[in-house]
Parts: structure tokens; sequence; C-alpha cells
């Protein structure tokens, strides 16, 4: 890390920590409450590790039996890398913007920083491969809020010309290229990432430099990454190095080669297979936490956790114990902080909760289901398989086990 970073991040540390507690975030991760107890999920093994990887892909996973704080603390934030994360000097960091644009463009963080239109936008991101496999279970999920600026107000900066089809996001990380290699040559191209020019447009898409009010960690794409809120992580390219209008598709391996499904398009002739990008997030909730409080001489269990509709908000989460009837969750209003950002939070996960009595002692199941407020409703297994075939974009209702004691 270089003196200029180094001062900078201690020079915002006081803010950051301000910021953090502004947004309900402890000290410790794990905040038990009022005698709060949890209760055992029996689905976690030895196999579940936050830290799955130190090398590449680095994967980091959040233990969701800790969610006590609407917004994911910075050194806890899932990671999820393709290659090796960079060391990136704040002093000399240049973002280039080019292609067809009548004006290429270059700027400094602080030029970035200084911008008129900055702001905050509360997001919650997950990879489209975040799964509920014994090694995952379901961790690559965080929320924050992020601080950066807009990038339609840059590419009408530069000038778009009539060509541009395209934007084309190249990280500063590099990674091998599978498909060309000719003998023992190995080529190497920035990781990257394409959007079609209207989303490329949209006044919500952004370029971060802040998570939570503080500079972004090093994984998370320091100093700077593209941010299209209620997209899967994939898009989000982060140690953005260079913004390329394109007047064509870009077919990088991760573009064409490696994120995509297989979706059902209704015909006449029957339902037809076809392959497409992994786009925006799918509607889905999650039992993340469950506890249990004594009252009086009873147990009160409280079954909790987040849920999130992409660009769509949630209107509502419902709760089913045992296979019973689905039962209306509540769902808790974000931060005053987060409730007074320019969206209103509405890219961020709702926190939800259940409260029941009545659960003896042994095995029992729970699950929730998210409803979004165009009254879609988080498909069951087969559903989801019925509608999209891959091991990504799982947005499946998660049944739990859970053991409660005597």
């Amino acid at each position: 890390m270089s003196e200029s970073t180094r001062r900078e991040m201690i020079a915002q540390s006081a803010a950051g920590l301000a910021w953090l507690a502004s947004l309900g975030i402890p000290d410790a991760a794990w905040a038990r409450q009022g005698g709060e107890e949890p209760v055992t999920l029996t689905d976690y093994t030895d196999a579940f590790r936050i830290m799955a990887s130190e090398a590449t892909p680095r994967v980091r996973c959040v233990d969701l039996r800790q969610l006590t704080t609407w917004a994911t603390p910075n050194d806890e934030h899932y990671a999820f890398g393709q290659t090796t994360s960079p060391e990136v000097d704040a002093a000399t960091y240049r973002l280039r913007v080019g292609g067809f644009v009548k004006t290429p463009l270059e700027f400094t963080l602080d030029q970035l920083k200084a911008r008129r239109d900055r702001r905050d936008e509360a997001v919650t991101l997950e990879c489209s491969g975040n799964s509920t496999r014994p090694n995952r279970m379901a961790g690559l999920l965080s929320n924050g809020v992020w601080t950066g600026v807009g990038l339609k107000s840059i590419l009408e900066e530069a000038g778009l010309t009539h060509e541009a089809r395209e934007v084309l996001f190249l990280g500063l990380d590099l990674e091998k290229e599978k498909k060309f290699q000719a003998g023992n040559r190995e080529y190497a191209a920035p990781h990257g990432r394409a959007i079609h020019l209207l989303d490329a447009l949209h006044p919500d898409t952004m370029l971060a430099f802040a998570l939570n009010g503080q500079p972004i960690p090093r994984d998370q794409g320091f100093p700077v990454r593209l941010l299209v809120p209620g997209w899967y992580g994939m898009t989000q390219v982060k140690w953005l190095g260079r913004i390329e209008v394109l007047d064509r598709r870009y077919e990088g391996q991760h573009q064409v080669r490696n994120y995509l499904s297989l979706r059902s398009v209704a015909t006449p002739d029957g339902p037809m297979w076809l392959d497409t990008s992994i786009s925006k997030n799918r509607l889905k909730s999650i039992v993340a936490r469950v506890t249990r409080t004594m009252r009086g001489t009873d147990w009160q269990y409280r079954i909790a956790g987040p849920a999130w509709g992409g660009q769509t908000p949630i209107k509502a989460v419902e709760v089913s114990v045992d296979g019973g009837p689905w039962q209306a969750a509540t769902i808790d209003a974000p931060p005053a902080s987060a409730a007074r950002l320019p969206n209103r939070a509405k890219y961020g996960w709702v926190l939800w909760s259940f409260t029941t009595a009545n659960l003896t002692p042994g095995t029992h199941t729970v699950v929730s289901r998210a409803i979004d407020a165009q009254g879609r409703v988080q498909p069951t297994k087969a559903e989801r398989d019925a509608e999209i075939a891959s091991g990504r974009e799982d947005n499946s209702q998660w049944t739990r086990e859970i053991r409660v004691e005597a």
C-alpha cells in the first residue's frame, strides 16, 4: 500500500466508523441481545468455510447465522474473484474512457470523487453462483451503502458516437483466456463485462469508490468498481481501469462462454429453451437465523432473514413451519440513514422476522418465500427448474431444518 493510499484510509476512518454506526453495525458480528439464544440449523456441516479459498478464484462467504445488521460490515462482505486481487495505488490510479466516443477521457480518483453527481446507493450484491451447497450455504451475499458517481454523466461528457452499442468495463486484473492458446503460450486479458448502452445510461448505474462510508476494500475492487444496482455480482467489475464503448457485442469468456443460463420461453408449439446472459437478480428470500428467548415459562422462537428483488421492491415475506400454512412475516424498515437515500434503499435487501411459540423439542423445518411489488412469488425448486436450467441464478425456496432442545 502506498503512503498516499494509507493516509487517505486513515483520514476517512473516523467518518467511516460514524457511518457504520448510523447503519446499526455493532462491533461484534454476533449481537446476542435480550437473552436471545441461537437455535441449531442442522444443514450446516464441517464443509462450510467462511474463507473457502485464499488463492484464485478467491472465495469468501458470509455466515448468515450471524445476520444481525442491515448493512454487512466491510470486513465480512462476501468476495468472489476470478483473478488475484491486484494492489492499486490510489495516487497513480487512472480511469480511462475511450472507444466510440467523441472525446476520450481520463480521471484520477480525486477527480471522480469531486464530480457533482456524487451520491450514495444501498445495494444488495449476490453472486449468480450463490448456492445452498454445504460449502457455500448461500453465503455469497451482502448488503451495504455504496458511494460513487453516475456513469451516465461521464458517457455524456465523452460524447457517444452513432456507432455505440455496448459499454465494456475492464478491470486492472488479468486472467488467462482459455480459448486462445498456441503451443506453450498463454494469452492473458483484462477481466471484463459489457452491458447494453441503455443499461449503461440508466440513471442508477454508477462507479463506486466507497462502501459503508469507507474506501472499498481491496477484495471488493479498490479503488473503483462498476455498480449496476439490481444485477448479479459478475457484472459489477472490480478494480475498474478502462471503459470502452463498442460498436458490437463483447465476447469475452465470462460474457458468452460462462455466465449463461438456459431459459424456457413459451411458444405455440410448447416451451423453447434459449441460452441467455445472466443479468438482473431474481426475487429471493432466505431463512438465515433462528433464535429463541424465554418469555415467562415458555420459549418464543424468532425466524429471520433477508429478502431482495433486484430492481423490484419486496412487498411481503411469508413463512411456513413444518409444512404448515404460509404466514405473514414482519418486514423491518431500513435504518433512518438508509431510508433517506435518494432511492430510499430501493436496491437493498429488507430484513424480516416471524415469531412462533409452538415448537416442541426435536427437528423442525422452516422455509420462507418473498413476494414483490408486481405480485411475483419466489418459486419452489420445481417451479424454478421449469423456468430456468442452470446451476446459477437459483432463487428457489430453501427449506431449512432446525433442532430444538428441550
